[in-house]
């Protein structure tokens, strides 16, 4: 009859000493400022979403991307640009800006602002040399044309218009050296395009070019083709 007794006396100071702990109360949700609560929340949120998507776009652009217009005929036929007394639109070009590339190669096209050329207007060249090399231009024996040569080598330049006058350039056979941290641009439409070649742009500083050009976002008119847009021309321009 005594363990009976000792059990009922464990269990009732087993009950007590639950009866004492405090029970633990539940936490409370903190509030989500995002979460939509009738109309105001809902265009809380709405607001919400557009400036975050507005900052990763502007920042994008800053600093990784930006996006421009072609003008003039400097770089046909690989470019089609911009003509404002025909009135037609030219292509516009996904540029990877300066901050994310700082040095640029051989037969790049890239966008710079000269000081010295029309109050740093933008125009759109391709790299012909880099700081160190040096650049000749040689009559050729065939064509009586001029040809560029760096470092001595002829440059297979497919991607002209059409065969280079000897305009702007001194004599057969005239060599320059590109000083560090500079670029020799010229323009693909070799007649027709103000460059390195002429003393109002000259040796371009790195620093004045705003980028390399990466894609053909949105082809322009062109004009010699009926101001028709090929679609075809869409993506990379170094193909």
């Amino acid at each position: 009859m005594s363990e009976p007794e000792s059990n009922e006396l464990e269990m009732s100071e087993a009950e007590s000493f639950a009866l004492k702990v405090p029970k633990r109360k539940k936490s409370k949700k903190a509030p989500d400022p995002f979460e939509a609560k009738g109309f105001t929340g809902t265009v809380y949120s709405v607001v919400h979403d557009v400036v975050c998507m507005l900052s990763v776009i502007v920042v994008t652009f800053v600093l990784a991307v930006r996006l421009v217009g072609v003008s003039g005929s400097s770089m046909y036929p690989t470019l089609v640009g911009e003509n404002e007394m025909v009135g037609n639109f030219g292509d516009y070009l996904i540029l990877r800006s300066n901050f994310l590339c700082s040095s640029y190669e051989q037969g790049d096209i890239v966008v710079a602002c000269v000081p010295s050329y029309e109050n740093g207007k933008p125009i759109v060249k391709r790299v012909i040399a880099t700081g160190g090399q040096t650049v000749s231009f040689r009559i050729g024996v065939d064509d009586l044309c001029m040809h560029v040569y760096v470092d001595g080598e002829k440059q297979p330049e497919d991607y002209i218009n059409e065969p280079m006058l000897p305009w702007g350039i001194p004599s057969d056979g005239y060599s320059v050296q590109v000083p560090e941290g500079c670029y020799f641009l010229m323009g693909d439409n070799r007649n027709d395009s103000k460059d390195s070649r002429s003393p109002e742009v000259g040796m371009v500083d790195g620093r004045f070019i705003a980028g390399k050009a990466l894609w053909l976002l949105f082809p322009g008119q062109d004009t010699q083709q009926g101001n028709a847009r090929n679609w075809k021309r869409i993506g990379d321009i170094y193909d």
